[in-house]
């Protein structure tokens, strides 16, 4: 083939690559954002994976919301999930109220929030990776629950004067009990 012909052969075919390669980014690109998602949830089902189990715990013998997982157990689990939550941050309010009025109580509160928001998940990680990776090297079933209790722990920032919007009237609540 002559050198013209294989230019023209490259010319034709020129937007057909173009195109795929387009394609092929946009699939990766797409592929990367839902395993980011999808990590995400797992982080997210794992920080609130104390309430969700507590709500389960308690509507397991409740006969009448009927049998297996409906729509009215699952919206009670929900329900009771959002109000230990909203009682976490109940806590923090009154452990921030009482560190600003410069007594010590505030160090019980503020360990109750640490055992149920970083210790009880960390717990819960470190049992998943011990059941499930039978050959799991110690320092994979002991550092990594360390590790997402620390970012627990800085996702809660139980020591700023903040709250999410969704429970900040637990946390106003507790912390104007205390400073009163």
């Amino acid at each position: 083939m002559s050198d013209y012909e294989d230019g023209y052969e490259a010319g034709r075919n020129a937007p057909n690559i173009r195109q795929s390669y387009q394609n092929g980014k946009a699939i990766g690109n797409g592929l990367s954002v839902l395993l980011g998602l999808g990590f995400r949830l797992v982080v997210e089902t794992l920080v609130l994976a104390p309430f969700l189990v507590l709500g389960l715990v308690l509507t397991t013998n409740l006969a009448f919301l009927g049998p297996g997982f409906g729509y009215a157990r699952l919206l009670s689990i929900g329900a009771l999930a959002y109000g230990f939550y909203a009682l976490l941050y109940l806590l923090k309010g009154v452990a921030i109220g009482l560190r600003l009025r410069g007594t010590r109580h505030w160090l019980l509160p503020f360990t109750l929030c640490l055992l149920v928001a970083c210790f009880i998940p960390s717990l819960l990680l470190h049992l998943f990776i011990v059941h499930t990776v039978k050959a799991a090297h110690p320092v994979l079933v002991w550092v990594v629950p360390g590790l997402f209790a620390l970012y627990t722990y800085s996702r809660y920032r139980f020591t700023e004067d903040i709250a999410p919007n969704i429970v900040l009237w637990a946390y106003r609540r507790g912390y104007h009990w205390t400073v009163k």
